[in-house]
């Protein structure tokens, strides 16, 4: 498997990933707990596909401290978008741990703290891949416009990391049988 960072270098999306590192060195000095979510978190787990913005995964009342961080590192907030920009201009966007992961979901986003919710990878803490798919499949199942790339990343991860029905024991108990149609699809185009 390709590493994510070399896969970001072969994508000429480099900064992204430097600006991936770098959050996490600031979060880690200033104790921050946080998770990659998103497509780099995707990426991070397997499936190496394009991306364009950052998704971090913070508690609510570190929200402040976050802020704090990243302007005194040079980084500009942009309340009309709800998103930090890095000094070349890649997207910051946050995930608020307790929110619901998607619309009239029974999800929740999970703490970006604690061996169930986080893993180290590739020197970065991101959402377990269990956890990263259920907010997938919540988020596909509430938005139609989100559902194409959020149910296509579940499909791409299931193949390569060659999850079978049984995966779904991790998963909450509302998304088991869309999981395990997503299985089906997986199985069915690498016929």
């Amino acid at each position: 498997m390709t590493s994510a960072q070399k896969a970001y270098i072969m994508l000429g999306k480099e900064s992204l990933w430097h600006v991936a590192t770098r959050c996490h060195e600031l979060f880690d000095s200033a104790k921050i707990p946080y998770s990659i979510a998103g497509g780099v978190a995707v990426c991070l787990h397997g499936y190496q596909r394009n991306t364009t913005d950052i998704g971090l995964i913070i508690q609510a009342n570190d929200s402040q401290r976050v802020r704090e961080t990243l302007v005194h590192a040079g980084f500009e907030w942009l309340p009309e978008k709800v998103e930090f920009h890095s000094p070349d201009g890649i997207a910051i966007q946050f995930l608020i741990a307790g929110h619901l992961a998607g619309k009239h979901a029974e999800v929740r986003i999970p703490e970006p703290t604690g061996e169930l919710n986080v893993e180290h990878k590739e020197g970065l803490n991101v959402v377990r891949l269990s956890r990263l798919i259920e907010m997938k499949i919540a988020c596909g199942t509430g938005s139609l416009r989100r559902t194409h790339k959020d149910f296509a990343d579940v499909v791409e991860l299931i193949a390569i990391r060659q999850l079978d029905p049984s995966f779904a024991r991790h998963l909450h108990k509302s998304l088991r049988k869309t999981f395990k149609e997503l299985v089906r699809v997986a199985n069915d185009n690498q016929s």
